[in-house]
């Protein structure tokens, strides 16, 4: 409500300072109330300062005066009109997003997010399992078949593994590559995840000292 009371201040601020211009230039006040004021750019700019949130505001709201913006600004301005997003400044920068697909694939779907960790023992492959069943084990794609062509048997996954470099000649990718029921799995290693202390060393568990395992997984699906 205070912003549509401050709107039209601002409406009839702008209608009185371009009717007082007209009428110092001389010009007939029924010509004025004629004369095409505004330029799109003109028009944009303050349309915008209104702070509307959708196109259905901006119609819906009442500008008093002979020179309201246009109720209609596609028809208004034909050829110079953009879109309603850039007319009101609704844009998100979605627009420009660059959509990058990764070598080999015709197109990805999906990217799936996961993590895993072997606290005692050392073991980089149990940390990277757990990852890889972390990034895919909360989602369900029953529309495989009608996003893939050949579905299933048409599925790529590419899945990265982010595993301090210590541990990479000791990952069995056999292993991390059974965790995946479908599709065509290529797997690549790369350093990152992590180790902690666990703040204690089990010799019955596999420890040789008290560091703890962490690996991270990126899944890409697509075709």
């Amino acid at each position: 409500m205070a912003r549509h009371v401050v709107a039209a201040a601002l409406c009839f601020a702008a209608a009185w300072a371009l009717l007082h211009n007209q009428r110092t230039r001389n010009l007939p006040l029924a010509i004025a109330a004629k004369k095409t004021v505004w330029t799109f750019d003109e028009a944009r700019d303050y349309a915008r300062s209104f702070g509307f949130g959708s196109k259905d505001e901006y119609v819906e709201y009442r500008c008093p005066g002979a020179y309201a913006l246009p109720r209609n600004p596609v028809e208004a301005f034909g050829e110079r009109w953009t879109s309603w997003e850039d007319y009101l400044g609704l844009r998100t920068g979605v627009d420009d997003a660059e959509v990058v697909t990764r070598p080999g694939f015709e197109q990805v779907l999906f990217v799936e997010m996961g993590w895993g960790a072997d606290q005692h023992g050392q073991n980089a492959t149990k940390a990277c399992v757990r990852a890889a069943r972390n990034a895919i084990e909360f989602n369900s794609i029953p529309s495989i078949r009608a996003l893939v062509p050949n579905g299933y048997e048409g599925m790529k996954l590419a899945v990265d593994l982010a595993v301090p470099e210590a541990y990479h000649e000791h990952i069995d990718v056999d292993a991390v590559g059974a965790v995946f029921p479908y599709g065509a799995v290529s797997i690549r290693l790369q350093p990152g995840g992590a180790e902690f202390s666990s703040g204690i060393a089990i010799p019955a568990m596999g420890d040789k000292g008290d560091a703890l395992v962490v690996a991270l997984c990126c899944v890409t699906v697509g075709y």
